[in-house]
């Protein structure tokens, strides 16, 4: 399965959280990375990334995918994000 990614904006609590992604694109990624799925990354700039999804990270108010890909993690910015490609349907 794979989701092309929206522009979009979110207020979590009273912190503003710059992004450029829809709220559905956003709670896939918290899904994908609850399941630990294995996944591939496109960025708007064609770089592709491999892992598990493990979780989004917030730093200074940019969110980040972060993905474990043999003993590296990687982190990705969201709003980078084309395309997410689910390699699998099984739960790690």
């Amino acid at each position: 399965m794979s989701v092309y990614l929206c522009k979009g904006s979110i207020i979590e609590g009273s912190n503003t959280i710059k992004k450029n992604i829809s709220c559905d694109a956003h709670n896939y990624f918290k899904i994908i990375c609850m399941r630990r799925s294995p996944i591939k990354v496109t960025t708007k700039s064609n770089n592709i990334y491999y892992g598990i999804a493990t979780v989004i990270n917030v730093i200074e108010e940019q969110e980040y995918l972060a993905m474990n890909h043999n003993t590296q993690t990687q982190l990705i910015l969201l709003s980078e994000v084309r395309q997410l490609e689910v390699l699998t349907n099984s739960i790690s």
